[in-house]
């Protein structure tokens, strides 16, 4: 396919990029965020772009609908129908806290105990139906909650993993009443051991489920009218895409779309550059994503918290966040110390130096008070939006400098030194956390504010070098593109190795293959450019938790096969085994995706060789004083040219800071190569 969009919708702003792959050609855009319907922002962008849709062969979206629904509690009301006894499986959870010290708490399940009802069923933990399910006492259920007002209604029956018989049987049965498809069972979501998880992960996708599909109906709809004649694809949380279609069946899949494509492009980046190990660090304008890549493939995750005893438990890029982004409020706590963030000032009102009415100081009003952002070359400014040097230093005076009695210059680094240093020890918690050496990373800063503060980052967490993508504002946008369509299957086998049977585990694996080839293919994929991937959660006898093992591709399935596999990754992972041990089998993994050709970052874009880049001076404020500062349009630095900090580095979609002891160097994929200085 030769023109396509990959449009980023992001809590601040909404990012665009338009590639034709035949010419090379690469388009780009940034507007703001319309929170109240995500498709006014999305159009908008299209018609920056200039590309007409009926032009466009292919559209990818990642979207923020389904995470923010959750985040701010904005989710359908759902029905939940689960086994006689376990109504309250969504509050009971694990044994965890929201504070660490003291006994009270706010949990809020998504689904209120009202809506929450029982039926007189069971299965065994071995998959033996002990109760049998009676259909009529399922419809007269979900009738009930239909008509109490519940919108979606979702089924999770005890060890429905083990055997799906009366978890099926009820869907069936509910299907039959309930007055829409917003119908969710937990074993087609999630057919896995941990009744808590399994709940929570259908319970996400059916609260979601309703607002992903009016959302991608609509936005359809309009992309329809504007002459876009084809499905149009969504990133998963897993960083590959699906058909819209799909998306609004597996609603969940779509939390965390935004930066999995990221760490998409970041990825791509890495192997552009030939550097195996980084870590994609994504600050925007409300939070800051940290994922770790290893020889070029993204570490992926089990599970996350969307917020407190929410876990969502699917296959999905190991993207932690935190409340770091440009936007995010400083303020001064009970004891008097700076706190930046989790709150947010977002697209609405923003920062206060955008003059929208905003009355915090955020760190982007600190970035922009300190000379690190030039008021002229504000992101998003075709837009009407500007920075006032004025109102960002009157937020800080307020707010911060006043109170603790400081310099408005001195507060504002004191800002950024908080906000550094919990990115930092984000990043820093990450790799040590998984045996890493920070050491032995590099990292690519990205999103709007990312570029801006990757010295610090990199000083304190001790990278040796540090990338800034050629259009860093505009990554997550970019990565839309490069996504491959993809699906993961889990499901629960819970055996010891040393009983398994090889032929029994290939069988599960061969219909979990099969099953992801058929929904592929009716998302248009050739047979012949379909692959699969073969693993397994695993784990020594008698832990808890368990590791993920790829299995070889070129030898059959063996015990033996399958033992060598898990004490490699096991040994990577702890750098020791337990060779007396059993092991165990928990879940089977299966990876379906295309092969189909993607477009390469390094065709897209590279560095100018014909520029003659010309520099400013302005004004920066580092260590308790002003310095002369070199600022230069970053599009027209070419190939190999090396700027030294203090440095500005502008260009629409961001500002790259290159602080006093670093410098960068343009590498010849256009990319920016930031090292300290010797």
């Amino acid at each position: 396919m030769a023109h396509l969009i990959g449009v980023d919708v992001g809590g601040t702003n909404t990012d665009l990029v338009f590639v034709d792959t035949e010419a090379g050609e690469l388009r780009v855009a940034k507007v703001p965020s319309t929170p109240s319907n995500q498709a006014d922002g999305l159009m908008h962008g299209i018609d920056i772009l200039d590309v007409p849709l009926k032009e466009i062969d292919l559209l990818i979206h990642g979207t923020t609908v389904a995470t923010n629904a959750v985040i701010e509690r904005k989710g359908a009301r759902c029905g939940l129908i689960t086994t006689k006894g376990f109504r309250d499986v969504l509050e009971l959870g694990r044994r965890d806290r929201r504070q660490v010290y003291g006994l009270f708490g706010d949990f809020q399940p998504l689904i209120d105990r009202q809506d929450r009802r029982e039926v007189d069923e069971r299965v065994s933990a071995q998959g033996e139906i002990l109760t049998p399910l009676d259909p009529e006492e399922v419809r007269a259920v979900a009738s009930a909650l239909a008509e109490e007002g519940c919108e979606a209604l979702v089924i999770s029956f005890m060890h429905a993993y083990a055997n799906t018989g009366n978890e099926a049987a009820a869907g069936r049965a509910a299907r039959e009443v309930w007055p829409n498809d917003f119908v969710v069972t937990s074993s087609e979501v999630l057919p896995v051991v941990r009744e808590f998880e399994r709940t929570s992960t259908a319970t996400v996708s059916g609260y979601v489920q309703p607002l992903i599909s009016r959302y991608l109906t609509s936005l359809g709809d309009r992309l329809n009218e504007g002459g876009y004649v084809r499905e149009f694809l969504v990133v998963q949380l897993n960083g590959g895409v699906m058909t819209a279609s799909v998306a609004a069946r597996l609603a969940s899949n779509t939390i965390l779309s935004g930066p999995a494509a990221g760490v998409t492009a970041g990825a791509a980046i890495a192997v552009d550059m030939d550097i195996g190990d980084v870590v994609c660090c994504d600050m925007g304008g409300t939070s800051f994503d940290a994922c770790i890549i290893r020889g070029g493939q993204p570490v992926i995750a089990n599970e996350k918290y969307l917020d407190f005893r929410i876990p969502l438990s699917l296959p999905m890029l190991d993207v932690d966040a935190i409340g770091a982004g440009g936007g995010s409020i400083a303020r001064i706590d009970s004891s008097g110390i700076i706190e930046v963030g989790p709150e947010s000032a977002g697209a609405d009102p923003g920062p206060a130096c955008v003059g929208h009415g905003g009355t915090e100081p955020t760190v982007t009003d600190a970035s922009l008070v300190l000379g690190y952002l030039d008021p002229g070359e504000a992101i998003g400014r075709d837009e009407g939006v500007g920075m006032d040097v004025e109102l960002a230093r009157a937020a800080i005076q307020e707010k911060i400098a006043g109170p603790l009695n400081l310099a408005v210059e001195d507060a504002a680094e004191a800002i950024l030194t908080v906000t550094g240093a919990k990115m930092a020890g984000h990043v820093r918690r990450n790799l040590l956390g998984k045996g890493l050496d920070p050491r032995e990373f590099s990292v690519i800063a990205f999103g709007g504010a990312g570029p801006v503060h990757v010295n610090r980052i990199t000083r304190e967490v001790g990278f040796r070098s540090a990338i800034i993508p050629a259009y860093p504002g505009l990554t997550s946008a970019l990565g839309c593109v490069l996504g491959r369509l993809r699906h993961d299957y889990l499901r629960t086998v819970n055996v010891a190795l040393d009983t398994l049977d090889p032929a029994a585990l290939g069988t599960i694996f061969d219909e979990e293959v099969r099953k992801g080839r058929t929904l592929l293919k009716a998302e248009g994929v050739p047979a012949d450019r379909i692959t699969a991937t073969l693993g397994a959660d695993m784990c020594y006898a008698g832990q808890a938790y368990v590791i993920q093992v790829i299995f070889p591709d070129d030898e059959a399935l063996s015990t033996d096969s399958i033992s060598e596999a898990f004490e490699a990754a096991y040994h990577e992972r702890f750098a020791n085994l337990l060779p007396h041990a059993g092991i165990k089998i928990i879940s089977t993994r299966v990876t379906v995706a295309s092969t189909e050709d993607v477009p390469s970052v390094a065709d897209l874009v590279s560095a100018p060789t014909d520029t003659s880049p010309t520099a400013r001076t302005t004004r920066a404020y580092f260590g308790g004083g002003w310095v002369d500062a070199a600022k230069y349009r970053r599009g027209e630095l070419p190939a190999e040219f090396r700027v030294d900090g203090p440095a500005l580095l502008t260009q629409p979609d961001s500002t790259t800071l290159i602080e006093p002891g670093f410098s960068a160097t343009v590498h010849p994929t256009g990319n920016l190569l930031i090292e300290a200085n010797t």
